[in-house]
């Protein structure tokens, strides 16, 4: 188990490609792949060594799927995608699950 948020949204074609870039440029990013048909994208710091990514993001229709495994705090190693979010105007919520 980890910490899971949801960023609630509605993007456009466009604005998810924008995202995926966003997420792949992350100086954490470590790799995608497709599972269910949905893109999931993981991170991990230089220091994890170990099986388990920091964080699993994916998008979906609604939104932007998070689940961390080291820390609450949604943002963390995730800044450039919340300064894209915010620069780009999106209106979006986050639920905590």
């Amino acid at each position: 188990m980890g910490f899971e948020y949801r960023i609630i949204a509605a993007f456009t074609k466009k604005q998810v490609i924008d995202i995926q870039g966003v997420l792949e440029t992350n100086v954490g990013f470590d790799k995608k792949y497709e599972f269910d048909n949905k893109m999931f994208y993981d991170f991990r710091t230089i220091d994890n060594k170990g099986t388990m990514p920091n964080i699993c993001v994916f998008l979906e229709s609604d939104g932007i799927y998070i689940c961390r495994y080291d820390t609450p705090n949604i943002w963390e190693n995730l800044q450039e995608l919340k300064e894209h979010l915010d620069n780009k105007g999106f209106g979006y919520s986050v639920l905590d699950y």
